[in-house]
Formats: C-alpha cells, structure tokens, sequence
C-alpha cells in the first residue's frame, strides 16, 4: 500500500519553494515523513566559462570556483529558509547541491535518497508566479519522474490535507492512481473522492460548429453507460490491495464516486474547486501524450490550472510496506 515516508524537496529561492517545504513537513499523518531538500545550480554555458576563466586549461580556477558557488548556494539555503532544528531532524541528510540541470537532478536524487514522491513548487523563480501557470522545471519534473510528485500551488505555513480527488480514467493503469491518493487518504485521515470525467464530443467545439451537425445527450450517454462505469469502479477498487486492518476503511473512503461529462481537464479542475479539494491525484498518463512525452493532456492540463495542489501519478509507482524496517 503506498505509503509516504521519505520525500525529496527540490528548492530554489522562491515563494513557491518555501510553500513546498511547508507542505512537505506537513506529510506523514502522525508519523512525519524524513526529508531531502536539494538545489541544482544550472552549470555555466561555455562561454561564460572562457570570460571568467580564459586560462582555465593551465589550472583548476572553474572547478574551484564551482566548489566555492555550491558552498555559497548551500549556506544561502540554510539562511533562506531558515533551517532549525525542528527541521533539520526531519531531514534524511544534509542539503545536497550539486551542479546539473534541474531535470536530471531531481530524477537522480529521487533514486539515490529512495524517496515515495517529489514535493516542489508548481511555478519556481524563473516563472514569476503568474496565475495557475506550470513552471519550466515542475513540467520538466513531471514528463520524466518515476515518483509521484507533488506540484504545491498556496501557501499556507500550516497546510493540512482535508479532503482529496482522485481523478481516475478507468484504464488499464487506474488502479495505481488510486493506491496512491487512497495511501494519502489513510495515512492524512482524509475524505476521498473518486471522479470520472466521460469526454463530451462538444468539450473542444468551441466555436459551435459541431453542434448543429452532431447529437449529444449527456442524460442519454450517462444512462446507457451507467452499469459499465460502475463495473470500472469496482474492478479498478478491487486491483489495490489493502492491509487488512484498513480494508473497512477503504471501503468507506472508495464509495464516494462520481461520473461527470465534458472537457476531462476542466471538469475536474472545476470539481476539484468546488469540493474545496486540497489535492487533486492524477495518472501522468491522462490524456494524449506528447512525442516521447510521459505527461497526458489531461494531467497537463489539470496540473496548470487547478488552484489545489496537484500530485502526479507516473506508471508503475512503486509501493511501500505500512512499516519500514531499518
């Protein structure tokens, strides 16, 4: 069953990433989960390289001057976000800072620290922060992670899980999207909702040309669909094995569905705005990939607009055990 217990926290100096870091302690339930904050500083194009250091092939001036940024950038971490001891035991290690692009970083240390899942900002300090936009990192992050991640929209400085949305499209790759936002919802003590959206044929007409030419009843289309969308439920329910002391539990938590009709991406930002969710999972797969993509529309289109926090489920999210031997 998944389980939050090790997350990795990928910061730079934004509002952003300090709202992240608030979240990620707030992971856990009553048993915190440990922590790994880490800061990748983009290496220097080439020709900065030959300004600063025209005679570097004689010596070793860009290397250290590397060893000197990543010191610097590590103490500037600790004053930013004012690392005390509280923290500082909930960490895994001391903050990495390593030089690297953000997107092989991130991926490199999720492996290395054996996290369950990603928690950084959904906009960093390059984006500006503007409206429920997706930053380049965070969409970088989501095509290629192979932890669930967690994209942190408001900040709050004492975020608590309440209630959360599990957006399922009923293929194939379901019931590891569940597994995962049930996980959360057992171990937060959350409520749970799990929303199928079926595509109208409309969704995307918007400049009404298709209306006239194209009969759509959503009553009609609910109706005639309704048995085989009930059977999706229980069989994706019926894929996620539960430890027996919370079968009950799950049970209760996985009852609460809902089927809704339009434009999959907007539906369930709309839903999950007003249910007043404070998380929206969501499979990676949603949707049309992209060429060579991992990202879906639908999970794209989710992760950029909804106002809640949003976590991304990749396939084949691994597991952990309900305890941790050390």
């Amino acid at each position: 069953m998944y389980r939050v217990e090790q997350v990795l926290v990928p910061l730079d100096f934004s509002t952003s990433s300090r709202s992240a870091l608030a979240f990620a302690r707030a992971l856990g339930g009553e048993e915190p989960a440990r922590m790994q904050v880490g800061h990748a500083l983009e290496p220097m194009p080439p020709y900065v390289r030959r300004v600063l250091f025209p005679y570097a092939a004689l010596g070793e001036d860009d290397r250290e001057f590397e060893a000197e940024l990543i010191e610097e950038a590590r103490a500037e971490l600790e004053r930013y976000f004012e690392f005390d001891d509280r923290l500082r035991r909930r960490m895994i290690g001391e903050p990495v800072v390593e030089m690297g692009a953000s997107r092989e970083q991130v991926a490199r240390w999720a492996g290395r620290f054996d996290v369950e899942a990603v928690v950084m900002g959904a906009v960093g300090e390059q984006s500006g922060g503007a409206g429920h936009q997706l930053g380049a990192t965070a969409l970088r992050v989501l095509e290629s992670s192979s932890r669930p991640v967690v994209l942190v929209r408001q900040h709050d400085p004492r975020p608590r899980l309440k209630r959360i949305l599990v957006a399922l499209d009923l293929e194939a790759t379901s019931a590891e999207v569940l597994e995962v936002g049930l996980g959360m919802a057992l171990q937060h003590g959350c409520e749970l909702e799990l929303l199928f959206v079926l595509p109208s044929p409309l969704a995307q007409d918007s400049a009404g040309l298709l209306k006239s030419q194209v009969r759509f009843d959503e009553r009609q289309a609910r109706s005639r669909l309704k048995n085989k969308i009930e059977a999706l439920f229980e069989r994706t329910v019926e894929q996620v094995d539960v430890p027996f002391p919370q079968r009950e539990k799950a049970r209760e938590l996985t009852s609460t569905t809902r089927v809704e009709v339009g434009d999959p991406a907007a539906t369930i930002v709309k839903r999950a705005y007003d249910i007043d969710a404070d998380l929206v999972v969501i499979g990676a797969r949603s949707g049309p990939r992209a060429a060579g993509g991992n990202l879906g529309s639908v999970a794209r289109g989710v992760a950029s607009g909804a106002t809640a926090h949003v976590m991304v489920v990749p396939p084949e999210t691994k597991s952990t055990p309900l305890t941790r031997e050390d």
